[in-house]
């Protein structure tokens, strides 16, 4: 039941952003620093990071780098292609994850998942063509696949923390870390991050209660009792979700050829999964 909750809040996440007025970095960062006041607020007693003291808190900084890195590839790539492309690419987080996995974990794989590696890659390269290699949506596609490899550090990194650490302590001081990098970032380049609309610091808000917390914390919630290929697999689900909505909402129709290299996406994906 909670991956379905997942699911479905991350697919409200491209609609959400191609309706919010800001830039990319404004965005991440409103998104994440919602976040963190949101679970704080919840979590007020009881919190304690022992857990990630030492040589933990480096997992935790490198985590929040990659998901940092991950959010801004990403909503930066909706500028450039479709919400289907995109969303399908940045979602195919088992296959870099599989391999990571393989070699950190040593978490085999059977025959069915390489072939379902094999059938993500596939797509991948179906929704490169679509590009038809024009360097302005190219440079889309790019940035999605960035966002994918970023995603699948993260996920990995989860793995391996959540075993020893409560979701809490993991995803407050990740996500924090996530905020401060993108700040600096924004600060750096000049990026207002605060004269902006009512209706978009209503959708900051939303991007951090549905997405945020009720995607990728429900995720990193299921990673101590999931492998990181079967919790990034279930986010790879996200396309489907994304551009239905992207239909209804923006009136966002697909090309053919991109719904074809979704289908062998998701394929690809469920055989992992399964």
């Amino acid at each position: 039941m909670l991956a379905v909750v997942g699911v479905l809040s991350v697919s409200s996440a491209s609609i959400i952003v191609r309706l919010v007025d800001a830039p990319t970095l404004a965005i991440v960062f409103w998104r994440l620093t919602f976040s963190v006041l949101f679970l704080s607020l919840i979590s007020l007693r009881g919190i304690s990071f022992k857990c990630v003291r030492g040589v933990g808190i480096r997992y935790v900084l490198v985590s929040g780098l990659a998901l940092g890195v991950h959010f801004i590839s990403w909503i930066e790539s909706l500028r450039y292609v479709s919400i289907a492309v995109s969303v399908t690419l940045v979602s195919t987080y088992p296959v870099f994850t599989a391999v990571e996995s393989y070699f950190i974990f040593g978490e085999r794989l059977r025959f069915n998942q390489y072939l379902g590696v094999s059938l993500c890659v596939l797509g991948i390269l179906i929704m490169f063509l679509v590009s038809g290699f024009d360097v302005y949506s190219s440079y889309g596609v790019l940035l999605a696949l960035v966002g994918s490899v970023s995603a699948s550090i993260y996920f990995l990194i989860g793995r391996y923390v959540r075993r020893f650490c409560s979701l809490i302590e993991y995803v407050l001081p990740t996500y924090s870390t996530s905020a401060l990098t993108t700040l600096l970032v924004a600060t750096s380049l000049g990026v207002d991050l605060i004269y902006y609309p009512l209706s978009s610091w209503l959708f900051f808000m939303l991007l951090a209660l549905g997405p945020m917390i009720g995607g990728h914390t429900v995720f990193n919630y299921l990673l101590r009792f999931m492998s990181a290929v079967t919790v990034s697999t279930l986010v790879a689900l996200e396309p489907v979700g994304a551009t239905l909505l992207g239909v209804l909402v923006l009136n966002e129709l697909p090309y053919p050829t991109v719904v074809l290299g979704m289908l062998v996406t998701v394929l690809g994906v469920c055989l992992v999964f399964r």
